[in-house]
């Protein structure tokens, strides 16, 4: 199998990257800076918000994962013109040119959960209820996520498009800010901890499962398609600070929350239904966060 990963050097490209290597498939990899810690078969040096982008290159592949975005991150302070430029302009100039090459491949994009916004409701969301959700969007990048989904869920191609809502994603190599990483690194190193009231709820997945879901799509033949990737847990930031304090053997400090501030703190509940994908391919995530927590 050959894929391509448009992206260079992300948490999601890089642990596809590294899972192609294992397979011993063919690799290759367009970004700006060459991978670190990836060996691929050839590397193309390119912006990808380059309009003028050419994508013959790609016509081989078997898979295409688009794997770069922005926003995600909101201590990164990226522009909003940034955000939209790599969330949405990018990826459909993508797929206009690979209908026009008539590429037979399969093409992956991503969605996020956010995309939900403030919703007022707490239960597993449905692809159709992340598509028609019109709940207050806090950021550039629920927005811009929320366009480039409407596009893939209505434009016309004759390749495979699949593409994938995921929720909170985490594993080694994640930015160290992040809340787990953030929480592992401060009890380590004896530093305070700071974090919101805790009550918002969000569904995880290891990241390293998802290059499993495409492998698994692939070997399905599943069909082009927006799909919900459930993660194997739905927790309250107050329950996953308590599974590391108790996993690592510390106490939870009684001052630390309530504390800190963040944009997303009035998206209450944001949880996604695999069961589309998993009625499909059968596909259900069994990675739990406590597994991982020495990876870190």
């Amino acid at each position: 199998m050959k894929i391509t990963i448009l992206g260079s050097n992300g948490f999601l490209s890089n642990t596809i990257a590294k899972y192609a290597n294992e397979e011993g498939g063919t690799l290759d990899v367009y970004g700006l800076d060459e991978p670190v810690g990836i060996k691929c078969d050839k590397f193309v040096k390119c912006n990808l918000m380059d309009a003028e982008l050419d994508c013959s290159g790609l016509l081989d592949a078997d898979i295409v994962v688009y794997a770069i975005g922005a926003g995600i991150q909101s201590n990164l302070k990226e522009g909003y013109n940034l955000i939209y430029s790599l969330n949405v302009t990018a990826p459909v100039t993508i797929c206009n040119k690979l209908k026009e090459l008539d590429f037979k491949g399969v093409f992956v994009t991503f969605g996020s959960v956010f995309e939900m916004g403030e919703t007022k409701e707490s239960h597993f969301f449905t692809e159709e209820e992340v598509l028609a959700s019109t709940a207050s969007a806090p950021s550039d990048y629920v927005v811009s996520k929320r366009m480039l989904t409407r596009f893939v869920t209505s434009y016309k191609h004759d390749f495979t498009h699949w593409h994938f809502i995921i929720p909170t994603i985490y594993g080694e190599g994640e930015n160290p800010k992040r809340l787990i990483p953030y929480t592992i690194n401060a009890i380590r190193n004896r530093e305070p901890l700071h974090f919101t009231a805790g009550n918002q709820t969000r569904q995880y997945v290891y990241v390293g499962e998802v290059p499993g879901v495409l492998s698994l799509a692939y070997e399905k033949k599943l069909p082009s398609g927006m799909y919900n990737i459930q993660g194997a847990e739905t927790l309250t930031v107050k329950e996953i600070v308590t599974i590391i304090h108790k996993a690592m053997e510390k106490e939870v400090p009684s001052d630390c929350f309530g504390t800190a501030e963040r944009s997303d703190v009035g998206m209450k509940f944001l949880a996604l239904s695999g069961t589309k994908l998993y009625n499909l391919i059968g596909y259900k995530a069994k990675v739990s966060i406590i597994d991982i927590i020495n990876h870190y």
